[in-house]
């Protein structure tokens, strides 16, 4: 369920992978005091794992300028779609990606929609129609200047950070597992092709004209 909450910064896990986290160390304290050590061990192994999912990197954004765009997330460029004078780039977060969100283009603030919804996977009319969907506008002078779709995957972990006035490569939110559709309002120069990897807050997506 989306959550309008605070961003997180400064700490190794994110604040969406705490409980999963803290869970498996207290599975992990219990079966060493009950001597089940290889339990202990599996418990162990998800704990690294939850950590390495939920990681939380802090990333300063090397493109700041106005009238750079840059990777909102991490993952791979599926497809890009131009039309008119509206740019829709397509990524994959896979379960590895850092799954935290951001914006990219200096923003006044943000409006967010929320449907929840189902997981079909495989029949795309059906997606658009029934699954889980979280909007994000980028707001600037009054302006929508971007919108972010995000279809999250099997699971729905989504957040969406409190932002008013950020700065490209600022957080705005998190999302782990499933798609992402950037959509750009304005006319641009785009710089990434179908098949790349990008990385959020540091891969430059293109340019506005």
């Amino acid at each position: 369920m989306m959550n309008n909450i605070e961003q997180t910064t400064n700490q190794i896990i994110a604040k969406e992978g705490m409980k999963p986290v803290l869970l498996s160390g207290v599975l992990i304290l219990l079966c060493i005091f009950i001597h089940l050590n290889i339990l202990a061990l599996v418990f162990f192994i998800i704990c690294l794992f939850f950590i390495l999912i939920f990681r939380n990197p802090e990333r300063i954004a090397e493109y700041r300028k106005e009238n750079m765009i840059i990777a909102p997330c991490d993952g791979i460029v599926r497809d890009v779609y131009i039309s008119n004078n509206k740019t829709t780039i397509k990524v994959e977060i896979g379960i590895f990606d850092v799954g935290v969100l951001r914006t990219p283009m200096f923003i006044d603030s943000i409006n967010t929609i929320y449907k929840h919804g189902l997981f079909i996977k495989n029949d795309e009319k059906l997606k658009e129609i029934l699954n889980t969907r979280h909007c994000i506008n980028g707001i600037k002078n009054n302006n929508t200047i971007y919108s972010i779709k995000l279809l999250p995957e099997i699971w729905n972990k989504v957040n969406i950070y409190n932002t008013n006035l950020a700065f490209a490569g600022d957080r705005i939110g998190f999302m782990k597992y499933g798609f992402l559709f950037l959509t750009i309002n304005v006319s641009c120069n785009i710089k990434i092709q179908k098949g790349d990897n990008i990385i959020a807050g540091q891969t430059l997506l293109g340019k506005l004209d």
